[in-house]
């Protein structure tokens, strides 16, 4: 997490995917499913990983991968913005379990991540 105010190399590398991620989501004529999932990967979650292993499994991998909340949450965004481009029903639902993971792991009630909830 935060050292002496810096950012560990890891949460950095983590940010550029998402920041990334967020690019390829969020601007249409950027979509490619290829590099999508690549950039996924760098993330350290495979594409069988984010659309069909259990919860407990997908979770644990954020907690093994030190993930902090903040990215857990813009990954939960990003699920969201793919759902867009890949209509299925189970990213909108991974995404809300995510966000209700951060919600009971973290301890700390967060307003936003309510909001997105009752938003899905």
């Amino acid at each position: 997490m935060l050292t002496s105010g810096k950012q560990s190399q890891e949460e950095a590398r983590i940010q550029s995917v998402l920041q990334w991620l967020s690019g390829i989501t969020f601007i249409p004529n950027q979509w490619n499913e290829t590099i999508f999932w690549e950039t996924v990967e760098e993330a350290g979650f495979t594409k069988d990983e984010v659309l069909h292993s259990d919860d407990v499994t997908f979770f644990q991998k954020f907690i093994d991968l030190k993930w902090p909340w903040e990215q857990i949450e813009h990954f939960a965004d990003i699920l969201i913005a793919l759902e867009q481009y890949q209509p299925n029903q189970y990213l909108k639902e991974r995404a809300k379990k995510t966000y209700q993971f951060i919600l009971n792991e973290s301890k700390m009630y967060s307003f936003q991540i309510t909001s997105k909830i009752s938003q899905l």
